[in-house]
This record gives structure tokens, sequence and C-alpha cells, in this order.
């Protein structure tokens, strides 16, 4: 049977909602990792990432961050920037954005029905064609970052910033030849696929470095750094760590200074809340500097405006005043902490009200242990994903620490419960997931103005 019989008798792409059920359907194929798969198509349409000047950029915590950063400097300067991050909070074209504008709907709709097509040529060619199972054998993840760079590739960005969707070394998006690598930090995540220390951990994670590249991290522990080490010695990359070549303080109101590896800049600011984003920011402005080496010029205005002006939604992001509510998609015990910080420093608050929903995957019993004690009443419910945990496994884990919690199943409702209950000097803080978080922020925002 030939690949255009097989498209006409597997299920079609009609509509937006038709593509995007069709690309969730690609989780049960859960998480692969590996580049056997995403090199072979990409193989088949060209090696468009080859032709794509790109930042790449790993790390536990606040990746996302930082490339929202550097993405909003260039762009400022005057460049196209594509950026590909994950997950989206409450539409699917969150993840793949030129100069901070979605995918469209309908380039969504095309590219998949162009790369389900190439599936089915690829198969042929391979000698797989048996059965439509054998042809779609990409991965979710795998299938929209493809999409991503073929969408960025024909709308000719002058540079691509790529987030790693986990850990690095075989990551989908590790076949990209970048022109700066990052990694933010390392924490204990994703265990069951990256290794069980953070040693192993980190060596995931530095499979991003590539041969006579450029390394930027923001990591402190001294073994991690030495791994790090190591490896730039053995690809012949050069390595920029903030604390040593890159140093930062920070001034009152969320300003800091910044002395760089060329450059140096007195009272940069930031509009994003959490101490932590300094760090990440400081990153940005050296990767700006070492991109600057490569050709890409950008002035300090554009420094300065663009990390004013960078948004990252759902991280320690209050949505309403009266009651206050914050958003924090905090998921591992690094950004728990991180949180638990912000929470007992930078709020204050007559009483806090926690609605809490995780992903069953997570180190759900030490998260908890973190947060539950900090709140005044709990409600645990359940994002709209296969892979939350129940909230009634929460309830249960978290009885040793509190009374005071209930569930509530369904986000949204969970946090019109706790509107109702709070007074306007009380703070709601949502948190746990993105996916939590995405759910709650509906309520606060349209879709379009995310």
């Amino acid at each position: 049977m030939s690949s255009s019989e097989y498209l006409s008798v597997s299920p079609g792409i009609e509509s937006y909602q038709d593509t995007i059920d069709f690309l969730f359907g690609l989780q049960r194929f859960g998480i692969k990792l590996g580049l056997e798969n995403i090199n072979r198509m990409l193989k088949s349409f060209g090696n468009p990432h080859l032709k794509l000047k790109t930042v790449h950029i790993a790390g536990s915590n606040g990746k996302g961050s930082v490339a929202a950063f550097v993405a909003n400097i260039f762009q400022k300067a005057g460049y196209r920037v594509g950026l590909y991050t994950s997950p989206h909070l409450s539409d699917f074209s969150e993840r793949i954005r030129i100069n901070g504008k979605p995918i469209n709907p309908d380039e969504v709709i095309h590219l998949t029905r162009l790369i389900r097509k190439k599936q089915y040529k690829v198969a042929e060619e391979d000698g797989n064609i048996g059965s439509p199972v054998s042809v779609i054998n990409m991965t979710f993840f795998e299938f929209t970052t493809l999409l991503a760079f073929l969408y960025f590739h024909q709308k000719k960005v002058d540079l691509a910033v790529v987030e790693v969707g986990m850990g690095g070394r075989l990551d989908a998006t590790n076949v990209v030849k970048p022109l700066v690598s990052v990694i933010t930090n390392i924490a204990r995540e994703h265990q069951q696929y990256l290794g069980n220390t953070l040693e192993k951990i980190s060596r995931e994670k530095a499979g991003i470095i590539k041969s006579n590249g450029i390394l930027i991290t923001a990591v402190t522990q001294p073994r991690i750094l030495a791994q790090f080490r190591s490896r730039c010695r053995e690809m012949g990359s050069l390595i920029y760590r903030v604390g040593k070549e890159i140093k930062i303080k920070e001034n009152s109101q969320g300003a800091f200074d910044y002395q760089g590896i060329y450059n140096s800049y007195k009272r940069l600011k930031i509009n994003i809340l959490g101490k932590y984003q300094i760090i990440n920011a400081a990153l940005a402005v050296g990767t700006a500097e070492l991109l600057a080496k490569k050709g890409y010029l950008v002035d300090e205005n554009s420094i300065r405006e663009g990390l004013w002006d960078t948004r990252w939604p759902g991280r320690l992001e209050l949505v309403n005043l009266k009651p206050r509510v914050l958003l924090d998609g905090a998921h591992n015990l690094a950004a728990v902490e991180r949180l638990k910080i912000a929470l007992l420093n930078d709020f204050s608050y007559r009483r806090l009200f926690l609605v809490i929903g995780i992903m069953g995957d997570k180190s759900i019993k030490p998260i908890l242990k973190r947060l539950v004690p900090l709140g005044n009443y709990i409600i645990f419910t359940r994002p709209q994903m296969e892979r939350a945990a129940s909230p009634y496994s929460l309830l249960k884990s978290a009885r040793s620490f509190t009374n005071r919690v209930e569930v509530v199943e369904d986000v949204k409702q969970a946090v019109r419960k706790a509107m109702v209950r709070a007074r306007n000097d009380d703070l709601i803080c949502v948190t746990g997931s993105l996916f939590t978080v995405g759910e709650a922020r509906e309520l606060f925002y349209s879709r379009v103005e995310i």
C-alpha cells in the first residue's frame, strides 16, 4: 500500500482542534529519549535545523525565563527571533513564537499535515510500511520540535532560542549546533529518565555542550562545575560562569549591577517577581555578550528594554489584587524552595491559601512537606492531564502536615472557592504544576492574551 493510500485511511486533520487532538494523541507513545527519530525526519526535510542560528538552553529550573529574556533582548535589537519553549499554559501555539507572537493555528495545521505526509513517505522508503502504527512513531515532543524547526526555517528567523524539553543529551532538541549553550542550574528531576544523583543528571545536561562551542551557566555546585569544565575541555569549548566571569550585585527595588565578560551595566531592571530571576537575567545578558562576538550586535538600550519588558506568565505571577492571587508553576523541589522563600520574604498577608495540583511522577511528599505547613488553608485539585496525581492521594500524603485541607477536583472551581473564602488582605497561591497554573490562569485572562 502506498503512502498516499495510508493517508487516505488515517484520521483526517481538517481543523485546529483536529490537529491538537492528533498531537496530544501522540502522548500515548510516552517519553522516549533519543535522537534517531528526530534526525531521520529532519534529514527527510533537508535538515532545516542546521540552517538555523540557535541558542540552546537546558537546566532544571529557569530555562524558560532565560529563553524569554534572550529572545526579548534580540527582538528589541531588531532581530527576527524564534522562541521554542514547553509546556504551554493554555494553548499549544504558545510553545512556538516569532517576536513574541504565537504560531498561527493555520500554520500548525499545515505543518502537521506536511509532517504526517512525510512520515508515511519515510516509512515507505525505509521499508517499514505495514500499519499506521509503524508510521506514527514520533513522540509528542519529537513531533512538535520538528514542527518548530520547520516553522522557524520557513519564516527565516535570524535567531532561534530553543529550550530543552528534558535533560539534554538525548533530548529531541539536541540536534542543533548552537552559537551558545546555556545551562541554568541542576536539581533532582525526572530521575527515572535522567538518573538519581545530581552528577548523573548533570552529565545529561552537559550533553548540550558542542565541539568548539560556548557554555554559559549559573551552576554553583563545585562537583558539577568540575564535570562541566571537563566536558568543555573534552569538546574544545569555552565556559563562562555567573559568579566567576560574570558578577552581579543586587540593588534596591529589583535592580542589579552587571559586570560581565566584555561589558558592565549599572542598575539593570527586570519586571518579573522573584530574586532568582536576577540570575536568569544575568545569564541572558551574558548570552547577548557572547552572541555579539558572533555578529549579533545589541546595544545597551536593547538589553535594558529587553529585560524590563519580558513577561513569563505562570511564574510568581500576580493575576488578581483583591484578594491577591499568585500563580507559580513550581513542580520540583528546587522550584518549590524558591517559591517558599518568596512567600516568606516577598509577600505580606494575613492568611495564605494554597491551591495545589501536582503531576503523579513528581516527588509529591517532599514537595508537600515544604509547601503545606506554610498555608492556613489548602485545597488539593487536579489539572486535566492523565499524569496528574489524584487530589485524594495528595490529601492522604498531607495529613501528617495539616488538617486544614480539602479536595476540589476542578482547578477553576478550587480557585473560585479559595477566592470566596479569602479576604482582601489574604494571599491565594496556585502551584504544583504549570498545567494547574494554566487552567487557573484562564479565570483571569482569555487565551489570546497569554
